[in-house]
């Protein structure tokens, strides 16, 4: 890992510093900036009442109610603990002095939403003009946290080029986060526990956020990547940033850097309109998590429905984006997870897929399968579809809702289907673990026990074993070496649930298909990284696999390029909507293609 260069100043002004003039009202008996900082998170001089002097570095905010005026110390101190810079909470002053120019200020010293501050401002003058404004090369990572406080307020410059690793909070607070390099959750490539803390506290010195340099939620035009996000311009997760530069801050929600250039977008990460072609004679299985389509049918009044869409409106645009994902993924088996639990009627979510996938494709392109009993008691189940000409439904398609399953985790569904090109015969089920999140109010063996995994874990455990014993009974009445699991196990790689289904025979795919199989994700949660969508074969039917794939059109898309209305004004309901795959989940889908 690279050296932070915490101390590389750009001095330009190194030779001209003897010949700035002070003017009459300027003295020397004034506190250096570097003091009134001090090395901790606190100023030693709180409260205190002193004059100061610094050059200008630039207003932040400017434009806003509460712009703010940044200055640095005129000669860098020969303490790294201590930041150089210091706040200037006083609007007036802010639309006043020009970056460059030497001030000699009297204030009273304040911490302002975590930030060393000058408030109550009693006297300013300008002591020198055209200063050279000091510039701070960084290079990520930084060597521990603590210098980001080190840094608070000054001008950094990033010579590197930077990576986009989240844009969740884009579109609401025009923010993104950079890092040297895309972060993984710590558990998709390290074990549960003291191996996962480390791994994640060591990724957290090699990020840092960039604002829009504005105090406006929800800002029009979004501003990343360069000239605004639009349905057809997107800023990926993946993507790079080059020319970074601006004002450290500090806020409640931790450090942003505020560009003072405009940065550079490249599209390294592109989008990808389809998967990976299917190879001559393969049968291609997919997973796909379809973040609650709900329809709404049986409910009354129809919309908002209990997790999906709205209004109708929304139900269409939804619609649009998954039937445009389904329909080009050429999958013969399609496993599908979060769709609304209302039965197998015509206006059935399930029924309605399928019936939009083949007004598409041409009428009895797919089919869904049926169970006669109702998929637990949870609003939403998951499902199968298939191409009917590629394969055929042999035996009983089965549920599972027993133990975790009556509860929680989603009543796994399992279906055999012989391949009709191959006269192959293979077992499919379908799975949705127990989430994360709403962790049990009573602290137990499923509460977050801070080893990377979250809460319901346990839960998760079970879940895996029960699902084990019960495949090994062949519980569709067919005889097959050939089975395979899918679906969402709300588990990372190295998590439990996983590695439970390995010790019990299920080899994790790709397997030795592809050489960095760590480096798979299918979501991107608080800037990080992995897959919680899997698939895992018996060993007979993982020697058959030919090619593997996440097709990246969702986890790596800013949130607001889905299909919802809200918080969007007229012109970026237009602007930020396609009826294209991108965006139409939050989670990527799982292609694979296997060959007998």
């Amino acid at each position: 890992m690279s050296v932070p260069m915490l101390r590389n100043l750009v001095l330009p002004f190194t030779m001209s510093l003897l010949s700035w003039q002070v003017t009459a009202s300027c003295g020397t008996d004034f506190i250096p900036i570097p003091q009134i900082q001090g090395d901790s998170e606190q100023s030693p001089l709180l409260g205190k009442t002193l004059t100061t002097q610094g050059v200008v570095l630039g207003t932040i905010y400017p434009g806003s109610k509460q712009p703010a005026l940044l200055i640095q110390n005129l000669k860098p101190d020969a303490n790294p603990a201590t930041s150089e810079a210091l706040l200037i909470a006083d609007g007036p002053l802010a639309n006043l002095y020009q970056p460059g120019q030497l001030l000699q200020i009297t204030g009273t010293v304040r911490e302002l939403n975590q930030m060393t501050a000058l408030t109550n401002i009693s006297a300013s003058e300008i002591c020198a003009e055209q200063q050279p404004v000091p510039k701070l090369q960084l290079q990520l990572p930084v060597a521990q946290l603590a210098d980001w406080e080190h840094l608070e307020g000054q001008y950094l410059q990033f010579p590197q080029t930077l990576i986009v690793n989240d844009t969740y909070p884009l579109a609401r607070y025009g923010e993104i986060l950079l890092a040297d390099r895309r972060l993984m959750v710590a558990t998709e490539v390290t074990k549960p526990g003291t191996e996962a803390q480390a791994f994640e506290n060591q990724q957290q010195h090699h990020e840092i956020w960039l604002d829009d340099h504005s105090n406006r939620q929800n800002p029009e035009p979004i501003p990343y990547p360069t000239g605004g996000l639009s349905a057809e311009k997107s800023v990926r997760v993946g993507d790079e940033v080059r020319g970074v530069e601006g004002f450290l801050v500090q806020t409640k929600a931790g450090y942003r850097l505020l560009p003072t250039t405009v940065p550079q977008f490249t599209a390294a990460n592109p989008r990808q309109n389809s998967p990976k072609a299917k190879p001559a004679g393969a049968l291609r299985v997919a997973s796909f998590n379809v973040l609650n389509f709900f329809t709404g049918a049986g409910q009354t009044p129809q919309f908002p429905t209990k997790r999906g869409a709205s209004s109708a409106e929304e139900l269409v645009r939804q619609q649009a984006k998954m039937i445009a994902a389904l329909s080009v993924m050429d999958a013969d088996i399609i496993g599908l997870l979060e769709v609304e639990n209302n039965g197998y009627g015509a206006d059935s979510a399930l029924a309605t897929i399928v019936t939009l996938l083949n007004n598409q494709l041409g009428s009895g392109t797919f089919a869904f399968i049926q169970t006669n009993e109702k998929p637990g008691t949870d609003q939403i189940k998951v499902a199968l579809i298939y191409r009917a000409a590629a394969v055929k439904p042999i035996g009983e398609p089965v549920l599972n809702s027993t133990g975790p399953f009556a509860r929680g985790s989603r009543a796994p569904l399992t279906q055999s289907f012989s391949h009709q090109a191959s006269a192959s015969t293979l077992t499919v089920s379908v799975n949705h673990f127990k989430s994360k999140g709403s962790c049990p109010k009573q602290q137990g063996e499923n509460s977050d026990n801070n080893d990377g995994q979250s809460c319901w874990n346990a839960s998760r455990v079970t879940a895996a074993k029960t699902l084990a014993s019960w495949l090994a009974t062949n519980p569709t009445g067919q005889q097959t070496s050939k089975q395979l699991v899918i679906g969402d196990l709300n588990a990372y790689r190295m998590e439990d649930p996983v590695t439970t289904l390995e010790q019990s025979g299920w080899q994790h795919l790709p397997g030795n298909v592809e050489k960095d199989a760590a480096a798979h994700w299918s979501f991107v949660f608080k800037g990080r990284s992995g897959s919680l969508d899997h698939a895992l074969a018996t060993p007979a039917l993982a020697e058959k696999l030919v090619q593997f794939e996440h097709w990246h059109i969702n986890a790596d898309e800013p949130a607001v390029l889905d299909y919802n209305m809200e918080h969007k004004s007229k012109k970026q309901l237009k602007n930020l909507y396609a009826p294209t795959p991108f965006r139409s989940s939050d989670h990527d889908p799982l292609v694979m293609d296997f060959k007998f």
